[in-house]
């Protein structure tokens, strides 16, 4: 009877036969318990997954920071030991961001609230200055004496420093359809800049075509809501810089295309790569920051030079050429990487722009 119960165990998570022996699954590795478990065992589950995650954690940085040792033992197929390379770079890039925004973001925020501010109280100002002008016609009329009128009015005048401007003058950049873009000036009341409705806008100043209605009305919500402008931008950063990564992953396999690597393997390196400029960014961002600006441009220097040659040792390593060889394809690599960057960056500006 005892035999006939031991025989016909399943695993109580997935429901796999179990053994005879032993008392963990062989299926999906949980262990074999009557479902009981006690407050000491719940502890110990809990530091053995903490260290577990910061073992797997500090040793990927610490691999991270040897140039195209990661990358390399990602394809000698020790893949467990290391935290995948697309989280690695999502995670990164996140904090990245994240730092950027909590140094940069607000006073950012803050800057445009207040030019945003200053263009609504022009507006404002110039109806009131209007109204007020009216009322001065109608008072002088009404009173005799003109002297005392005019000298109430011109205290007034200087008093609340008249600071009208009646129009804006909107620039924006549309495509005539001729593999050209060109500049487009339209007058718009400052007022209605503020206060027309979007949609009537175009109409009104007789601007016509969908895309530069499209951007009229995109330029005049910009001066209308600019302040959270700034925020939208960052939140699009991220996905910016993963699009830039088969981009950047494409030029690495054309330069080497006799070597036979998988593009895969390319994209693997650029995410490594990035994850570590992201991470030393940060860092020396967070440094900068809290000693002041007197090592500010010392920083960037180092950042700059020091992703450039963690780039060449990592080529170096990866990909297993000469000096020569690698210092050409690296130069060819940052060249490609500034139209890559600036491609991306133009192209993200017009769609955040467009869609704000």
């Amino acid at each position: 009877m005892l035999m006939e119960q031991a025989e016909n165990r399943y695993c109580p998570n997935c429901y796999y036969p179990l053994p005879s022996f032993g008392n963990y699954c062989s299926h999906c590795s949980q262990k074999f318990t009557d479902g009981k478990v006690t407050f000491w065992v719940l502890i110990r589950d809990f530091f053995e997954s903490v260290l577990n995650i910061d073992s797997k954690l500090f040793r990927t940085v610490g691999a991270l920071f040897i140039p195209g040792k990661l990358t390399e033992a990602y394809f000698q197929g020790k893949q467990k030991r290391y935290v995948p390379p697309l989280r690695l770079f999502f995670v990164l890039a996140v904090i990245h961001f994240a730092v950027i925004g909590y140094f940069t973001l607000e006073e950012m925020k803050r800057g445009l609230a207040e030019s945003l501010e200053g263009s609504r109280s022009e507006a404002y100002m110039a109806v009131f200055r209007d109204q007020l002008d009216s009322a001065r016609v109608k008072i002088e009329k009404d009173f005799p004496n003109e002297a005392v009128v005019v000298a109430a009015f011109d205290s007034l005048d200087t008093y609340l420093e008249d600071t009208r401007q009646d129009s804006m003058n909107l620039s924006y950049v549309v495509y005539d359809g001729a593999l050209n873009f060109k500049t487009e000036n339209v007058e718009v009341a400052t007022y209605d800049v503020m206060e027309m409705p979007l949609d009537s806008l175009p109409g009104h100043y007789a601007v016509e075509g969908f895309w530069q209605q499209l951007v009229l009305r995109q330029v005049v919500k910009l001066n209308r809501e600019g302040g959270d402008f700034g925020g939208y931008v960052f939140s699009k950063l991220i996905w910016m810089v993963v699009l830039m990564m088969p981009a950047l992953a494409l030029v690495l396999k054309l330069l080497y295309i006799r070597r036979y690597r998988y593009y895969v393997e390319h994209v693997v390196f650029s995410f490594h790569y990035h994850a570590f400029a992201f991470l030393i960014a940060s860092i020396l961002m967070i440094v900068g920051f809290q000693t002041g600006e007197e090592l500010g441009g010392t920083l960037t220097t180092l950042f700059f030079f020091g992703v450039l040659l963690y780039l060449y040792k990592a080529m170096r390593r990866f990909y297993v050429q000469g000096r020569i060889k690698t210092f050409l394809k690296f130069a060819i690599v940052n060249f490609a990487y500034v139209m890559i960057f600036t491609f991306f960056i133009v192209m993200m500006a017009i769609v955040t722009a467009l869609t704000f």
